[in-house]
């Protein structure tokens, strides 16, 4: 698909704000070509909109949102999931409070059918690209108890739109997992846009406290669960991935290239974004200039 995209149709869905005390609906406009990805809130004055954009991104608690003054949009990843891997480009999006709402099980699929049942239009523009022609790496060093233990991002050249991400627990080795995946409309809608959010048990409080009636939604995963209870023996894997492809959207173009993520987070994957702006947007391709070290703590 090498076309701009939009929806054909305007379509809402309700689920939970991400704080848990009330509900929260939003909704999905097309939009002209060259548009990108706008967010409105239309419950403040004047109507206020952000456009996706890494330079209005942040990672304040668990999840990634968009914050241009006193106007925010919380918990974008498991939308943007799914417009970008649906291979979408151009859309309005409406809310009538700060945060996207959660759907069941924290995964993008609400958003993906709902997308899907509004119909999708290529429209005669051609999409925006940026090509990885080098290694692109990102890394964090911290300590769980007393292991070391790395965080680890890389974009590499590769035709096409390659995820891959290994979750690894030093503390929990029964959770390694491995997830690996050519992004495309149909794999996405297939393989990815279902994978559920999840917690270890020991998160457990720190979630409730932080997200009330919404913690209700996610997986908790305890040392002993089986894989029988999950969608995918990898589903773990996979929703990291889900998260990873959703902040990649932040970049505002379709990524040619392969991305690998090694216990990346939210903040690892902004982090990744910033430092292929730099390095394929602004110097022609250069010279690698080595790794990047992180600062902020990852999640």
């Amino acid at each position: 698909m090498y076309n701009q995209t939009t929806i054909q149709h305007p379509v809402s869905l309700t689920g939970i704000r991400i704080t848990g005390e009330a509900d929260a609906k939003v909704s999905f406009y097309p939009a002209p070509p060259n548009t990108g990805i706008v967010f409105i809130r239309r419950d403040l004055p004047g109507r206020p909109k952000i456009k996706c954009s890494l330079k209005k991104a942040k990672v304040e608690y668990r999840w990634t949102s968009l914050v241009h003054g006193n106007v925010r949009i919380e918990h974008t990843e498991h939308a943007l999931a799914a417009i970008s891997g649906l291979g979408l480009d151009n859309m309005f999006i409406e809310l009538a409070q700060p945060s996207l709402p959660v759907m069941p099980d924290y995964s993008s699929k609400d958003f993906t059918q709902a997308l899907l049942s509004a119909g999708l239009v290529q429209q005669p523009f051609k999409q925006k690209k940026i090509k990885i022609h080098k290694p692109i790496v990102v890394f964090k060093r911290e300590k769980f108890g007393n292991a070391k233990n790395e965080k680890l991002i890389m974009a590499l050249p590769y035709d096409g739109f390659k995820l891959t991400y290994v979750l690894d627990y030093p503390d929990l080795p029964q959770l390694s997992q491995y997830a690996e995946i050519n992004i495309t409309p149909e794999t996405f809608a297939k393989e990815l846009a279902e994978a559920r959010s999840f917690i270890i048990e020991s998160e457990v409080e720190e979630v409730v406290n932080l997200t009330g009636e919404a913690s209700s939604n996610v997986l908790v995963v305890k040392s002993g669960s089986e894989q029988g209870e999950w969608l995918w023996p990898n589903e773990l894997a996979r929703h990291k991935t889900l998260d990873l492809l959703g902040d990649l959207s932040l970049l505002g173009e379709r990524i040619i290239g392969h991305v690998i993520g090694i216990r990346s987070g939210h903040r690892l994957n902004l982090a990744l974004c910033k430092k292929i702006c730099r390095e394929c947007k602004n110097d022609s391709f250069g010279e690698t200039h080595g790794w990047y070290r992180g600062t902020n703590a990852d999640e």
